[in-house]
């Protein structure tokens, strides 16, 4: 009984020292640690992309019309360098990012028109109606 009450007392011990370690206060003054420090996010870019006519171009802005919701639109791009292929009157794609108010054309590129392919249907043969057959009378 003696041995048990010994056992019960020292884990006592144990555990409450524990505790008095983890509350006890560090005298050293705080610092700031760099790499933790607080940074300020930039704001995003945001890709986007736009199928329009060519309506300007030259070797440092392009200019597209669109029509969205039944309403032309003209939009205004800065190029990154020059595009070559590019004729004014060209359906083109062009993926851009919105940086400082700006629309920078990341990629211009042509759109092929597209091609309405119909499956041919076969004609329906037709078969000559059989003769009326004979009444058989009675």
């Amino acid at each position: 009984m003696k041995s048990l009450m010994l056992l019960a007392a020292g884990i006592v011990f144990v555990f409450s020292a524990s505790v008095f370690a983890i509350d006890g206060t560090s005298q050293a003054p705080a610092t700031a640690d760099p790499a933790k420090a607080v940074t300020v996010k930039q704001p995003k870019e945001t890709k986007v992309s736009i199928i329009g006519v060519v309506r300007d171009i030259s070797d440092t802005a392009i200019s597209v019309e669109r029509t969205v919701k039944e309403k032309t639109e003209t939009m205004e791009f800065a190029l990154d360098k020059p595009v070559d292929k590019i004729k004014i009157g060209d359906k083109v794609k062009v993926n851009y990012l919105k940086k400082d108010g700006k629309n920078i054309a990341t990629r211009v590129s042509p759109v092929a028109a597209r091609k309405i392919i119909r499956k041919a249907t076969p004609l329906k043969e037709t078969r000559p109606l059989p003769a009326e057959a004979p009444s058989h009378q009675k």
